[in-house]
């Protein structure tokens, strides 16, 4: 083992890399044309800090220039594997749960499309997968990202970046309560995570139920099995169901009190279709319970079919099950919108 370690590290330092491992840079994109310059550059400089590196990247239904200017990137760089379609709108919806087009299950099959590719045989020589977003017009945290690779300060599965903006993903002990628990009411005041979950910069990583970001780099190994979802999946009632027993036992969680109020407030159902396909013959705040399920979610408004989440949540939820819960912010890497 020290053998190859040492092989490892040789080969590495010999073509300039500073990880003797491969990494596999993932991303998703519609309308980014004004950042594929900086994507190029920044997912290059990236992957050259590695012993071998591949750029996946899935396209849809782009009204600009993205599908013609990754298309032409990846003819000229052989790391760089793009796949592009275009879907109508009947087409779309037949792929998703709810029936309709909905942002957060668009992303999903986004992202799973991404993944189909990354979790492939031919890649399971690659350790590390690292997503991230594509619409970034500033250089990347490229240091931070690798500094966190080869300095850990713990055992991980996955570690991402302080992006203040992106809070939808973001579930923790002191935050388990999210949208798909208490639907619009999440959105009125999440001014309050903003206000709240505030990090030392130079602090020790945040342990974490699931986040993003803007970057989230992962053991490969540890998200094998794991899918992307944009609404309420089995995996994550099972661990809401911890979550909020353990919320519970605590003091001042914050929305757990309006939560319980919501359970007595409103009407819930029980779903028995695939979705809710009449919807609007509900009121606006409506719980559903999926068939034999524990927990009530509020997140099914009006526009909506079926109880939705941010697509990480659902994915983290998997890792846990799995015994893969070692997931944390590193608030050293930084990222811009």
């Amino acid at each position: 083992m020290k053998l190859i370690t040492l092989f490892l590290v040789f080969f590495g330092a010999l073509h300039g890399a500073t990880i003797p491992e491969k990494v596999l840079i993932c991303g998703i994109a519609r309308n980014v044309e004004k950042a594929i310059p900086n994507t190029i550059r920044s997912a290059t400089e990236l992957g050259s800090h590695f012993s071998d590196y591949r750029i996946i990247i899935y396209e849809n239904n782009s009204s600009d220039h993205t599908k013609k200017l990754f298309r032409d990137w990846a003819k000229k760089d052989s790391h760089v594997l793009f796949h592009s379609e275009y879907l109508s709108k009947k087409k779309f919806e037949k792929t998703l749960s709810m029936g309709i087009k909905n942002r957060t299950e668009i992303i999903a099959r986004a992202r799973n499309k991404v993944l189909d590719i990354a979790m492939q045989k031919k890649f399971n020589s690659y350790k590390y997968v690292i997503w991230a977003d594509l619409d970034f017009l500033e250089r990347w945290d490229i240091e931070n990202i690798v500094d966190t690779i080869l300095h850990p300060e713990q055992e991980w599965d996955a570690v991402f970046a302080y992006g203040a903006y992106d809070l939808f993903a973001l579930r923790s002990s002191e935050w388990p309560l999210g949208a798909e628990l208490i639907g619009a009411y999440y959105w009125k005041h999440i001014d309050r995570i903003r206000n709240e979950f505030i990090l030392d910069e130079n602090g020790p990583w945040k342990k974490v139920y699931s986040a993003f970001g803007g970057f989230g780099i992962y053991q490969r190994e540890a998200i094998m099995g794991c899918r992307y979802s944009g609404i309420v999946t089995q995996d994550l009632e099972k661990v809401t169901i911890q979550w909020l027993a353990q919320a519970r036992e605590k003091k001042n969680i914050p929305f757990l009190k309006e939560y319980e109020e919501f359970l007595l407030k409103y009407q819930t159902i029980e779903l028995t279709g695939k979705n809710l396909a009449n919807r609007d013959q509900y009121p606006d705040d409506l719980g559903i319970r999926f068939p034999n399920g524990q927990i009530t979610w509020f997140s099914c408004s009006q526009n909506e079919t079926l109880p939705w989440t941010c697509e990480h949540i659902p994915f983290h939820a998997s890792m846990i099950l799995k015994g893969r819960d070692r997931i944390f912010i590193n608030p050293r890497i930084h990222c811009a919108p």
